[in-house]
């Protein structure tokens, strides 16, 4: 079989002439990641390893940032797998002549495509040691899942100094110790890699659920909290919950040794309410935040504010209760809010406000609150720091309700509100 040329062909150790600099090893890298998905056989496979290794080595020899040499040792090492993947192909005595020859190879170059079945080459003759090939292999029988699982893992020790090297050894190593049910991965499914906060199961449900059989208000998954605190909040910090409402954020807090994976650390939590309730009632301070804020210097606050028309009279009755309150005097409170937070904190630290939007179906009313809640937190002294986003999970039971809700929404043409953003402000 013919094969393609690559971009990498002839990279090969002793064949780079000094002097180099860190952009030739970046377009190296480019090329070699490029010819990687492109492997059509055992050949194609062996060049790219050699290539990624003399990468690999270059690295070594010359001044570049610590991920440029993670990345080299991360692409030797995936070369390395396919490389696996073509010698497990391979027809040998043991397995029999059996395969079917030409075996399509994807993009990701996962599947392998088979040598012709006449004139097979050994290991010997095409130059590859017996102890490589074994180390090629126990990368190859890796499920791909767990392949990048692993990897992901190692290179993220390496990189805050848990582990000195990303190696194959390693990987294979932290593979056994999974299988024996010694490893914890090193962080929690219920922490999101993205700014899409949406939880196909919840942990942390309705916190007064015992006490309700029929909700009364409504509530965040615990799991928002969660990732707020893995996101925004370090070792020790201060953080200020000023709208604890019946505690849900502190049933995330005590429960942190199960969401912070591997990276467990501590910091102080204090939480305060208009009207506290539930079951940590006596740990939530009763505070009226549109007077003050109820502690200096927070590191990190979080609240997750009434939401303005959806939940009228269901805290309390008072006139001072944000969720009572028409939408002229709810701007004028939550100002107010955003500048005592502002007066309580120093320069660079955070502030979380979840809120989504309003709309008034019935009515074809649209209140864009998630940009009047950036518009007054910017005017106090703040600047958007970042942005994640959750569902409501309105449509997750489908009632008639539901059903009536929807329709009547496609028909008067206001979409109804699912979405939370969950804002995120830095001092300036």
């Amino acid at each position: 079989m013919e094969t393609q040329k690559l971009a990498v062909e002839g990279l090969h150790l002793g064949l780079v002439k000094t002097p180099i600099t860190e952009t030739d090893i970046l377009k190296y890298l480019r090329d070699a990641k490029s010819d990687l998905a492109k492997i059509k056989s055992i050949y194609d496979a062996i060049s790219v390893k050699n290539a990624t290794k003399a990468i690999e080595e270059l690295t070594k020899q010359v001044e570049v940032a610590e991920d440029i040499r993670l990345d080299a040792t991360e692409l030797r090492i995936r070369s390395e797998r396919v490389l696996g993947l073509m010698i497990e192909s391979m027809p040998s005595k043991k397995k029999g002549n059996h395969q079917k020859p030409n075996v399509s190879v994807d993009q990701n170059a996962e599947c392998i495509n088979d040598l012709p079945e006449t004139n097979f080459p050994t290991l010997k003759t095409l130059g590859i040691r017996q102890d490589e090939a074994n180390r090629c292999r126990s990368l190859s029988r890796l499920r791909e899942d767990i392949f990048e699982a692993i990897l992901t893992d190692v290179r993220l020790e390496v990189a805050t100094k848990k582990r000195k090297t990303l190696s194959v050894t390693a990987i294979v190593n932290a593979f056994r110790q999974l299988e024996k049910g010694k490893s914890e991965s090193l962080y929690s499914p219920l922490i999101k890699p993205s700014d899409n906060w949406n939880f196909a199961q919840v942990k942390y449900g309705r916190i007064d659920q015992e006490d309700n059989e029929i909700e009364t208000w409504g509530y965040i998954p615990g799991e928002l909290y969660a990732n707020c605190f893995w996101y925004y909040v370090k070792p020790n910090d201060l953080v200020v919950a000023p709208m604890a409402g019946a505690g849900q954020v502190w049933r995330v807090y005590e429960d942190r040794q199960e969401w912070m994976g591997q990276k467990v650390y501590d910091f102080q939590l204090k939480m305060f309410d208009l009207t506290p309730r539930g079951k940590y009632k006596d740990l939530i301070g009763q505070h009226d935040l549109i007077k003050s804020f109820p502690v200096p210097n927070p590191d990190y606050i979080v609240m997750d504010i009434p939401y303005y028309g959806m939940v009228a009279q269901q805290y309390s009755n008072k006139p001072e209760d944000l969720a009572n309150m028409a939408l002229e005097d709810w701007k004028l409170a939550i100002a107010t809010i955003a500048k005592n937070c502002a007066a309580a904190q120093q320069t660079g630290t955070l502030c979380t406000v979840i809120s989504p939007n309003y709309r008034d179906v019935a009515k074809g009313k649209i209140v864009v609150i998630t940009d009047m809640i950036r518009s007054l937190w910017e005017s106090a002294g703040y600047v958007l720091y970042d942005k994640a986003y959750s569902s409501r999970r309105i449509q997750q039971n489908q009632t008639p309700q539901m059903a009536r809700m929807n329709n009547q929404a496609k028909a008067n043409q206001i979409m109804l509100t699912d979405i939370t953003e969950i804002l995120t402000f830095r001092r300036l």
